[in-house]
């Protein structure tokens, strides 16, 4: 009886215990599936951020890169607007080839001059004149055949086309005459920006692989309802959009597994695509896919931005980029779970012990939601973070900056904005790669990090332009310090994987008052700050101020009044002696510029030369200097007085100018009928170092010439005598400011005294500039100097008095007296 007692309770007790471990299997199983949904579908969407993320990069690249390209168009309007004569087709098409080298994919440029139904019999004469002897504006019939443009009211035809190789092929051919390319030209004279054509078929190829950008050239002075209505021509642009497109994403490092499917949205995207652009350029060709197939996969559709026009853009993942069904991480939940569940069941069988099985199930599914969460914050802090750097993007600074904003608007207290760029960033890129330069930047971000930290928002805005919200900015000398500490901290060394490498930075200041227009207006006052710290030599900070915006207004007013002065004849040469130290002799002049001006007086160099050279007019300038140089060595001579050598500035803009230096000085010295060896020009060293890059042959071709060069300045900039090798000049020109203390101050005499010492050794004449009292001449006696210029002798001069001093031929002085025995060992 007791034995059957015991296996009637142990029946009794059995079927409880399957029915709670049925119900742990059941309920493990169940939360275990949920797991494994929730964490496939986790990383699914994971996934699909990271693409959006990356696409969107994609998009924000091509939009920016594309822009730059189709905005090439401005520099050509502007070259052709501001030049004061008219471009030749050499000069069009030196420096459209310039332009289009530094662009791949732009097939080629030109220039599409307007011609009325009235002008164009004459147009067609003078373009055959110029030895173009079949030339007549033309146009394509509806079979592709060329034929004699048709009559209308005016044309559009090709004038100027870049290569020239395609001259032949273009020559003549009216823009206006296809529907495509007059409905560009239309945008584009109503915005008067650059407007473009839908991929096309181009006179120089039979397939639509490339599109056109046109934008309007109006005539100097016309009002705006003039340039609406006549503008003088267009210029254009022909791009090829696969090498353009294959550029930028390879020159940004775009991800590897991404499909691009680029489409004209007008249409049905089966009929309008644009471009393909494989993930694996390198496998064998295949099937281009239909938009139906890329949509019916993991994709984003992006915009992207061409001139005027929209295209769509379709980003397909490929690769590792492309969810899985199956996945490591929701598989290895899903067996973790069954495998819990397995291992509470078979505890409740053997113990029952059913609490510390569901405890332990808790804890799991509360870490999992915890790390779910987790993750999806750190998803969503990615997408308003820079990448490379780990600060906030431009996106989230302009969010917060519109914040601070409003909430200065409403009394919560003055902050400030500080742009900042890392000076000469690309000299690092050109010479140790962009690999070298991320690594700066990444270097750079972290000391803006440790230097803020939580205090005031740091972002980084693109390239090497960097920007800091200043939450508060009440005390202005609290932002002084903390441009200080700006500065400070990113002057140290850069270890850049065994490159050291010493930078500097600029940064313009911005701080909130009750005048400022809106959050942009900060931006564009700290980038207009920012502007004028890298003016003012780099290395420093500078804050905005109404006095900034009334100087940059002057520069603007100075670069136009330029122009005038060349056309009302306001600039005028004067002259410098140069003279022989012992004595007095002139053996040479220098020819300084001097600007008449109707309102402000006679202007130096210096307060007109550096905007002339910001604004391209120091081209002209220096085109002038030589001409009105020789001109008054031609009427010298005609007045029988012996002219001495003219030395005349160069500028190292005008050196690396189009048109060449060597030609414009030939024609010049055989207009006036000079001997070339009247006349020297004088460079600077940086003028020498640019050259390197640009054309290494100009001094050759002036020194054969006839032409004397001199290397002005020297010692303040690039000296090394592995220029002096290179460039074989004739004259070293030591700088005024060694003269000041040059008696005095043993590193100026000993600079001087080297640079005497270098010329003897390479058979170069040597002249020091800024002379002002006997003190300085009988130290340049005692060191051997023969040749000297400055106040001592003579102030610059007019033609007159020039002539003057000429006719006596000697500048007298009295001897110097020999320096004393004390000041000299001082000097030496």
């Amino acid at each position: 009886m007791e034995i059957t007692s015991r296996e009637s309770v142990a029946k009794d007790v059995r079927p409880a215990r399957y029915l709670v471990a049925t119900v742990a299997a059941i309920l493990g199983t169940i939360v275990s599936v949920i797991a494994y949904v929730a964490v496939s579908n986790w990383e699914h969407r994971l996934a699909e951020l990271k693409l959006v993320e990356l696409a969107k990069n994609s998009e924000q690249t091509l939009n920016s890169d594309l822009r730059y390209a189709t905005e090439v168009l401005y520099t050509l309007r502007a070259y052709y607007s501001t030049t004061d004569h008219e471009i030749s087709r050499t000069e069009f098409q030196a420096f459209a080839k310039d332009l289009r080298g530094r662009l791949v994919g732009m097939r080629n440029t030109g220039w599409a001059v307007r011609v009325t139904r009235e002008q164009r019999a004459a147009f067609e004469r003078s373009l055959r004149a110029q030895g173009f002897a079949d030339f007549e504006i033309w146009e394509r019939d509806d079979h592709g055949n060329r034929i004699r443009a048709r009559d209308r009211a005016e044309y559009f035809p090709i004038l100027y086309p870049d290569p020239v190789e395609y001259t032949a092929q273009i020559l003549g051919f009216d823009v206006a005459s296809e529907p495509v390319r007059a409905d560009a030209l239309r945008r584009a004279l109503v915005s008067g920006s650059p407007a473009a054509t839908p991929p096309i078929d181009l006179i120089t190829k039979s397939e639509p692989d490339g599109f056109m950008t046109f934008i309007p050239v109006y005539p100097n002075g016309a009002g705006l309802p003039d340039k609406s209505r006549f503008p003088i021509g267009f210029m254009y642009g022909v791009f090829g959009t696969a090498p353009m497109i294959e550029n930028i994403l390879h020159a940004h490092a775009t991800p590897a597994d991404m499909d691009i499917y680029f489409f004209n949205p007008q249409v049905a995207p089966e009929s309008g695509r644009i471009y393909w652009h494989r993930a694996d350029a390198g496998a064998a060709p295949s099937a281009v896919p239909t938009a139906a197939d890329l949509l019916a996969r993991p994709h984003w559709i992006g915009d992207i931005r061409v001139a005027d026009q929209d295209w769509g853009a379709i980003f397909v993942p490929e690769g590792d980029l492309v969810p899985g069904a199956w996945s490591w991480q929701a598989s290895s939940v899903l067996l973790a779970g069954l495998t819990m569940t397995s291992l509470i069941v078979i505890y409740l069988l053997l113990s029952l012990k059913r609490t510390l099985h569901l405890e332990f199930l808790t804890r799991s599914l509360r870490a999992a939601t915890k790390q779910l969460r987790r993750e999806s914050e750190k998803v969503t802090q990615l997408a308003r973070m820079d990448s490379m750097t780990g600060l906030a993007n431009r996106a989230s600074f302009t969010e917060q900056l519109e914040q601070a904003f409003d909430s200065a608007r409403r009394g919560g207290g003055r902050f400030a904005v500080m742009c900042l760029d890392l000076d000469h960033f690309k000299d690092v890129n050109d010479t140790l790669g962009h690999p070298s330069g991320d690594r700066l930047l990444q270097i750079a971000a972290d000391r803006l990090k440790v230097l803020f930290g939580e205090d005031h928002l740091i972002a980084r805005l693109g390239g090497d332009e960097f920007a800091i919200l200043v939450a508060d900015a009440s005390d202005q000398a609290v932002v002084v310090r903390l441009a200080e500490r700006i500065k400070n901290a990113l002057a140290g060394q850069y270890d850049l994987d065994g490159n050291e490498v010493h930078i500097s930075a600029s940064t313009g200041i911005a701080l909130y008052d009750a005048d400022t227009a809106s959050a942009e207006d900060m931006m564009m006052r700290a980038d207009l700050a920012l502007y004028q710290a890298k003016n003012e030599g780099r290395d420093g900070f500078c804050f905005h101020s109404s006095d900034l915006d009334r100087e940059i207004h002057e520069r603007v007013t100075i670069g136009e009044d330029l122009h005038a002065a060349l056309r009302n004849n306001e600039l005028e040469l004067y002259y410098q002696p140069q003279v022989e130290a012992t004595s007095g002799r002139i053996v040479g002049l220098e020819a300084l510029m001097r600007w008449n001006h109707p309102r402000r007086g006679l202007l130096s160099p210096n307060s007109f030369i550096p905007i002339a050279e910001r604004t391209g007019a120091i081209h002209a300038l220096g085109r002038w200097a030589i001409e009105e140089a020789c001109r008054q060595i031609r009427r010298w001579q005609a007045e029988g007085i012996v002219a001495s050598m003219v030395s005349v500035n160069i500028s190292a803009a005008h050196f690396k100018s189009a048109s060449p230096l060597d030609i414009e000085l030939a024609e010049t010295l055989e207009k006036y009928a000079v001997d070339p060896s009247r006349i020297e020009i004088e460079l600077t060293e940086f003028a020498l170092v640019e050259s390197t890059k640009t054309n290494r042959d100009m001094i050759r071709r002036v020194r054969e010439l006839g032409v004397s060069i001199a290397i002005d300045d020297f010692g303040t900039g690039y000296s090394s005598l592995e220029y002096l090798q290179a460039y074989r000049v004739n004259r070293l020109k030591i700088a005024q400011q060694f003269m000041p203390d040059v008696a005095i101050n043993s590193g100026s005499a000993a600079i001087v005294r080297a640079v005497l010492v270098l010329a003897r050794e390479l058979g170069l004449e040597a002249v020091a500039e800024g002379v002002e009292t006997a003190e300085q001449l009988a130290f340049l006696l005692s060191a051997g100097c023969r040749y000297v210029q400055g106040y001592y002798f003579s102030r610059p001069v007019p033609a007159a008095q020039a002539s003057l001093l000429l006719r006596r031929g000697v500048i007298s002085r009295e001897p110097p007296a020999r320096p004393a025995t004390a000041l000299l060992r001082t000097a030496s």
